[in-house]
């Protein structure tokens, strides 16, 4: 008799695992998009705006983070687009303002903006979500 009521009771347990597994599997979502990160190439050396007759040089090297893998070959094709809008904006900056942090930071942001405007004209693409800078050297 014991036997019977624990075989019973596994059959039972076993059976209610497997429909909550089944249950498990429906309710799963799509797999979330997965994110990447395009480098822009090479480090970028381009002078700064100066009220003084002294020269000053901004190096930096950026990233960008996409949305998803499946447009990155769309961005590299764009790269050089991409690139000219980093300096152009860059070289605007006041070159004792981009020795702050906050000021970087806010550049940083104008650059996300401006380069996600410029890929959504160009492309309609709007899977980039950041412009990062991996190297930022003022001198």
């Amino acid at each position: 008799m014991q036997k019977l009521l624990l075989h019973f009771i596994l059959t039972i347990l076993i059976s209610s695992t497997q429909v909550w597994a089944a249950e498990d599997e429906e309710t799963e979502e799509a797999p979330a998009k997965i994110t990447a990160y395009v480098s822009l190439g090479d480090a970028m050396v381009l002078n700064l705006s100066n009220s003084s007759k002294r020269l000053t040089f901004l190096q930096i090297k950026a990233d960008l983070l996409l949305k998803d893998t499946s447009s990155e070959a769309l961005i590299i094709t764009h790269l050089p687009a991409i690139r000219h809008e980093l300096i152009v904006l860059l070289s605007e900056q006041n070159a004792k303002d981009m020795k702050s942090s906050t000021k970087r930071e806010e550049v940083r942001k104008i650059a996300t903006a401006q380069i996600k405007e410029m890929m959504v004209e160009l492309t309609g693409n709007e899977d980039i979500s950041d412009v990062l800078f991996s190297s930022f050297l003022v001198q």
